[in-house]
């Protein structure tokens, strides 16, 4: 057996779990190391396999955070990719690649020695099957933020420690391949018991959102309709839901998310973003993102002729949600709005949180804030307030990928291949529009039939932006559709200083928060880290 390189990004130990039930998926306690040469049982290769799911949630930030770095918002610790001035030595530079890679070798270890480890052809599928998908989607990540990146597919030894850079093509058709297999081989589905675990539906849907993403449109919608085809999946009825623990029973919608349990901190096992959004203030929301939620009729709050916008009005009753919006002393700027902004942002006036002892709701006063949080927005997805406050124990599990982003995915790949049946292509809009907690108007009743491809096109991005907020994807949308000269512009919000508990005297005055400007000359992938140019050879010279 060839002697184990032992890297950053080779380390060949794997973090093995183990509780009181042998089923139970990625098992809460760890109690050992184990290498390679111990793999002689069914249950060694699947506590392996549960190492990889532990390095791809090992980085609590992915994949949330991207979102922060784009027109969705800002936070003072991304500043540097904020801005576009990075280099190979930003924290999420490094901390990306060497995430990425530490599930690569995990992955690859186990598709090593699987083959000498006696198991059931069941098991042995779904555990093969796994392997692949984990390490498709880091490569994918891989090639996206960094281009070209070295192709590692074994556990290698000091002899193979140096390794040139594979193009991003290859790279590209490398996942896609994974993935096919993957999508073979995986079951459809899993036990209560084995919840979270990579299925078919799940290869198929990543494999489709790789194919997109490289303009290879008609693939891309033929892997869409193979998910649906499945007839596993299907838009949950509350978008309200949809991202707290008690959305997670019976979730028909997400096909792939991230694992976390309920205080086990302790253990990298907990979210993070509980805390982040509902107990900080510097994850600020940009006013761009809040104008893209429409009111209710399905118009622009920038559209002179909508008639449910007039921010000088003051109603006296309550259009949204009573329990996301103060009553009184404010202007109709939050009434009537898509519902999705409620169950995403928290606004000035809204709800923030409730007292820990009474439970009664505190709302949010921007002037309150406003040394951490000058835009007046902050983030409600995630935000489970059944926690009663305490930090960093969240058992939330962000989204990778769900079935909604599948039927946006699918529309957009039909309109974008041209021959598309537009009825087929509204359908699929108006699924995601029409969520029971939703109910925004059809396509057909508000921009109309017969829309030309672009106007089209403009609906699905529309309805990405304010479906799929801080689920990770907006980097990949906007440099997919080549618009960072639109959207990498001047974060803007309401002035926090002048949004206090006197209701009498607010003002919403927005303004520029901080100035960025894109260079369409300078390259926005990110650089190889410089560690490991130092010690890779092959590309550090």
């Amino acid at each position: 057996m060839k002697q184990i390189f032992i890297k950053s990004w080779v380390a060949v130990m794997f973090l093995v779990l183990g509780s009181a039930c042998d089923d139970q998926f990625l098992d809460r306690e760890p109690i050992d190391f184990l290498s390679p040469d111990n793999f002689s049982t069914e249950r060694d290769i699947q506590e392996a396999v549960n190492g990889i799911y532990k390095a791809y949630i090992s980085n609590l930030e992915e994949p949330i955070y991207t979102d922060f770095i784009t027109d969705n918002g800002y936070y003072v610790d991304y500043q540097l990719l904020w801005t576009g001035n990075f280099n190979n030595e930003t924290k999420q530079v490094v901390d990306k690649w060497s995430r990425n890679y530490r599930v690569i070798l995990r992955a690859n270890t186990v598709l090593h020695y699987i083959d000498e480890v006696v198991m059931s052809q069941q098991s042995y599928d779904q555990f093969k099957g796994e392997a692949l998908f984990l390490r498709a989607l880091a490569y994918f990540d891989l090639s996206f933020f960094y281009g070209d990146v070295p192709l590692r597919l074994e556990p290698e030894g000091l002899d193979e420690a140096d390794k040139p850079l594979t193009s991003h093509a290859d790279i590209v058709q490398m996942v896609l391949d994974d993935l096919e297999i993957a999508s073979e081989i995986l079951p459809p589905s899993y036990s209560a018991d084995n919840r979270g675990r990579a299925t078919k539906g799940a290869a198929l849907a990543i494999k489709a959102r790789v194919l997109l993403f490289n303009h290879r449109y008609g693939e891309a919608a033929d892997y869409c309709r193979k998910v649906r085809e499945l007839g596993v999946y299907e838009i949950m009825s509350t978008y309200s839901s949809l991202f707290l623990p008690e959305g997670e029973v019976d979730n028909k919608e997400v096909i792939f998310d991230m694992q976390f349990e309920k205080d086990a901190a302790q253990f990298g096992l907990s979210n993070i973003w509980y805390t982040r959004f509902r107990s900080w203030s510097g994850y600020q929301v940009d006013h761009n993102l809040y104008e893209e939620f429409y009111s209710t009729n399905g118009l622009s709050i920038n559209n002179p002729d909508n008639e449910l916008y007039d921010p000088s009005i003051r109603p006296t009753g309550l259009a949204a949600p009573s329990n996301y919006i103060k009553e009184g002393g404010y202007d109709n700027r939050f009434q009537n709005r898509d519902p999705r902004l409620y169950y995403s942002l928290v606004f000035p006036y809204s709800i923030r949180d409730y007292h820990l002892t009474t439970g009664e709701p505190i709302v949010y006063y921007p002037s309150q804030q406003a040394s951490a949080n000058f835009t007046s927005f902050k983030v409600r997805k995630y935000v489970d307030f059944s926690d009663n406050g305490i930090n960093n124990i969240s058992g939330v599990n962000p989204v990778i990928i769900r079935y909604a982003d599948v039927l946006l995915m699918e529309a957009e790949a039909l309109v974008e291949q041209g021959g598309y049946d537009e009825a087929e292509v509204y359908n699929l809009i108006n699924q995601v529009r029409q969520r029971p907690d939703v109910m925004m108007p059809k396509v057909e009743d508000v921009e109309g039939v017969g829309l030309s491809p672009e106007a089209l096109i403009d609906v699905i991005r529309h309805e990405r932006r304010v479906e799929l907020a801080f689920e990770g994807l907006r980097i990949f949308d906007i440099m997919r559709w080549e618009i960072g000269e639109q959207a990498f512009g001047d974060l803007r919000g309401f002035k926090p200083g002048k949004l206090s508990p006197r209701t009498n005297n607010m003002e919403y005055e927005v303004y520029t928060v901080l100035q960025r400007s894109f260079d369409a000359s300078k390259s926005y992938q990110w650089p190889i880290p410089k560690a490991e140019l130092d010690a890779n050879k092959a590309i550090g010279q």
